[in-house]
């Protein structure tokens, strides 16, 4: 496992094209199986840099590859001229039967379902809300606090209780 490690180590230094820390030179300096693999990898990246691939693919592919990407530029994606006119009826068709459903249920409507209209308040009608009003003032504060005031006593209690464990326990 370590020399895996240090390997890495070694060809991370090589592709970073940096002189071995003196740390990795040590360990290289005392094993064989590391030295190789420093010589192996030197040779390997002079290899590499040295050759240089011959292309296989012939001049006149690549002048067909240009002309099609160079045609496919001026080409727009997408041609609104050749869809317009075949979008016209159904956009028309679809309004129409939108419009159609919409009036079909907005005047069929019986004149029964629609709701009388409300008589206007009374006096009366004010003074119980009023009244609903005043009693839910002086009963809300009370129904809110009623809780918590109870939490209150529990915590105070609670209080009290380790105090008077604290107090016990000391000596």
């Amino acid at each position: 496992m370590k020399t895996w490690l240090t390997k890495l180590r070694i060809s991370n230094a090589l592709d970073d094209r940096k002189p071995l820390p003196p740390a990795l030179e040590r360990s290289v300096a005392q094993s064989q199986e590391l030295r190789r693999f420093v010589d192996d990898s030197a040779g390997l990246d002079r290899a590499l840099k040295n050759s240089r691939p011959a292309p296989e693919t012939s001049a006149s592919l690549h002048a067909a590859i240009m002309r099609a990407v160079r045609s496919a530029e001026r080409e727009p994606a997408f041609h609104w001229q050749t869809i317009w006119p075949r979008l016209i009826p159904a956009a028309g068709l679809t309004l129409l039967v939108v419009l159609g459903i919409f009036g079909a249920s907005h005047f069929s409507r019986e004149p029964a379902a629609v709701s009388p209209p409300v008589g206007r308040p009374s006096l009366a009608d004010a003074s119980s809300a009023l009244e609903t009003g005043g009693r839910l003032v002086r009963e809300m504060p009370d129904a809110v606090l009623s809780p918590l005031n109870e939490e209150m006593r529990r915590l105070d209690r609670d209080l009290s209780d380790v105090q008077n464990f604290l107090l016990a326990s000391l000596p």
